[in-house]
């Protein structure tokens, strides 16, 4: 204490208040951990000790967040055996553009931070969170009563395994069913010769009848002998994962499909963006000769860094969307040096509307909007005809495009589907057709050497069958309204819904649509989504840089690619085939092809 102090004379000034104030949040903040940090201070020695406990090389963890689906690669900071510090990965380019080379030395790197979001630092909180549950919890009261007893492993393992009267200690009598009640087609060759002849069975080369004659001595072990495609008993237990992607669903699917043999397991996308996802696929959809229709990917991005307008709908860059690390910083910095401008459509003013042009469509209003812009995109000409033109490879090849489109395949409406070469004579049945100047010509999407570029607008009769490209299959569709009506069922004026299209057709190629959940958490999601992704190929920015691309590779959670030493899908030995029709119903075949159709019909 000083001499003013002990004369009574010490002063509490309000810049004085303020800072001790400071220095107590700051304690609260931190907490005992923070203490010790607080307690690091430069020596008086003649040779001080700067060095940051947190930036020495032995205390530091690198791994990845699973705070979120985005999965980026953190730099976990340890003091005592105690994490009480996150921050991005600086070897990575998710969390610092550019970064570092992976030959950079980790005691080198120890002093250098990727960014990381608020989220991804929370993952302290989510680790050391008193209310998380490590321990299996029992139930030890009626239901609903919210009374619980903790159990260990074993037992938890034991009773989930053989099932019985499990809560006799609380005066329940019932039999509670275990594994053992449903793991009843156990052996590996009968699952899968019986999952091969229901497939049979649902293609019409095998009868019920024949099915129960070849496997006599296994029906008990199905539901419903007379319906086998309803599968085994042992798909009555079902998995629903939340968010455990990619790592852990490897091992839940690993779990549920090949040790427990059941068809049941399912994530929790099916109720947050698998519309999203499933537009998607079939937008990306490639023809196969052998397999037919393969789904291509799930997801797809605009090139932020090089595009010029990007439409963020019903997501943003800084929130609702696949994390903000690896987005946010990039779009920010665009802004910033205006080489970007964005528009984002959002009932709400968010904080990525607030940034750019805010469309403010009706909750509900997703796919008028997109309708609408599409109409006034095709009224006015101002898509891209080459690339649409583009029916095959070859032809997508010498207009020097990465992809090609379907836009002038001759599709039969009466049937909605594509014409096949082998019903006009021209090909084979795995050949599409085009028109080029008015002449049918047959289409590999694969070809290489002969490029078909088809006519783009058709409505035509080939050999006495009506048909129609696929892209005047669209401008009938969009232009079945008027735009004022779409403007009006949008909730946006007509000159705004006219000024973003123009917007969006003003760049070439270097314009792009980002959407995720919002407009596609509806009942007509996957119809708001397929106009949305429509949008985009009518400017032709398919894999073009500024564009729509398709992102980077990924870590494979089941160890299949090439050069990976636990390959798990291979290192399973007696895995079971899991067969049947899911709860859900989904990736479960037509209901047509199955043997309740059969008995029931319609409606389903």
């Amino acid at each position: 204490m000083n001499h003013s102090e002990q004369d009574g004379n010490f002063k509490l000034t309000r810049r004085t208040a303020l800072k001790a104030g400071g220095l107590i949040g700051v304690g609260a903040l931190l907490g005992d951990g923070g203490y010790q940090l607080m307690r690091w201070r430069p020596t008086t020695s003649a040779t001080p000790d700067y060095t940051y406990p947190l930036a020495l090389p032995e205390n530091i963890l690198y791994t990845t967040c699973l705070q979120c689906n985005t999965q980026c690669t953190l730099k976990a900071k340890l003091q005592d055996e105690v994490l009480v510090k996150i921050d991005g990965n600086p070897y990575s380019p998710m969390n610092l553009v550019p970064q570092l080379p992976f030959t950079s030395r980790p005691a080198e790197v120890a002093s250098v931070d990727g960014s990381i979001c608020s989220k991804g630092q929370a993952g302290v909180q989510t680790l050391y969170d008193p209310y998380r549950l490590r321990k299996v919890l029992k139930r030890a009261g009626p239901r609903g009563s919210g009374q619980w007893k903790t159990i260990s492993f074993e037992q938890a393992i034991q009773e989930i395994t053989t099932g019985g009267k499990l809560f006799a200690d609380i005066g329940e009598d019932r039999v509670v069913p275990g594994f053992k009640d449903i793991f009843a087609l156990r052996d590996p060759a009968v699952a899968k010769s019986m999952a091969a002849d229901v497939q049979a069975i649902r293609t019409g080369k095998m009868t019920v009848a024949a099915f129960k004659d070849k496997y006599q001595a296994h029906l008990d072990a199905l539901i419903d002998p007379d319906h086998p495609d309803l599968g085994p008993k042992n798909n009555q237990f079902v998995f629903m994962g939340g968010r455990i992607s990619p790592d852990r669903e490897t091992f839940a699917q690993r779990f549920t499909y090949n040790s427990i043999g059941s068809i049941n397991w399912y994530g929790h996308t099916t109720i947050c963006e698998q519309a999203h996802h499933v537009a998607f696929q079939y937008a990306t959809a490639q023809w196969d000769d052998k397999l037919g229709w393969v789904k291509g990917t799930n997801h797809m991005k605009p090139d932020y860094t090089n595009a010029e307008f990007v439409i963020f709908w019903g997501t943003g860059f800084n929130e609702a969307n696949f994390g903000p690390p690896p987005m946010s910083a990039r779009i920010s910095q665009a802004l910033v040096d205006k080489n970007l401008k964005i528009a984002v459509i959002d009932p709400r003013l968010s904080k990525s509307a607030a940034k750019g042009w805010w469309i403010p469509v009706k909750p509900g209003g997703d796919l008028a909007l997109a309708l609408g812009m599409l109409s006034w995109i095709v009224q006015n000409g101002r898509y891209d005809a080459t690339f649409l033109r583009n029916a095959n490879m070859a032809a997508a090849t010498a207009s020097g495009e990465k992809s090609w489109t379907n836009a002038t395949w001759l599709v039969k409406p009466a049937t909605g589907k594509f014409l096949r070469a082998s019903e006009i004579g021209i090909g084979t049945a795995n050949q599409f057709v085009a028109l080029v100047g008015g002449k049918p010509v047959a289409v590999d999407p694969y070809e290489t050497k002969t490029p078909v570029v088809g006519d783009l607008d058709v409505n035509t009769t080939v050999k006495t069958i009506p048909v129609r490209s696929s892209f005047h299959l669209l401008k009938e569709a969009v232009t079945a309204q008027s735009l004022d009506f779409y403007a009006q069922e949008s909730g946006i004026d007509l000159a705004t819904l006219t000024a973003l299209a123009q917007e969006f057709t003003a760049h070439g190629k270097k314009a792009a649509i980002d959407f995720y959940r919002g407009p596609i958490k509806l009942t007509y999601g996957y119809y708001a989504a397929q106009a949305i992704i429509a949008l985009n190929y009518l400017i032709g920015n398919v894999d073009h840089v500024g564009g729509l691309v398709p992102g980077g590779g990924a870590w494979d959670g089941t160890g299949a690619k090439p050069g990976q030493p636990f390959p798990l899908l291979k290192l399973h030995p007696g895995a079971l085939t899991p067969f049947g029709i899911k709860n859900t119903r989904e990736s479960s075949g037509l209901y047509e092809t199955s043997t309740l159709f059969q008995r029931d019909g319609y409606p389903a």
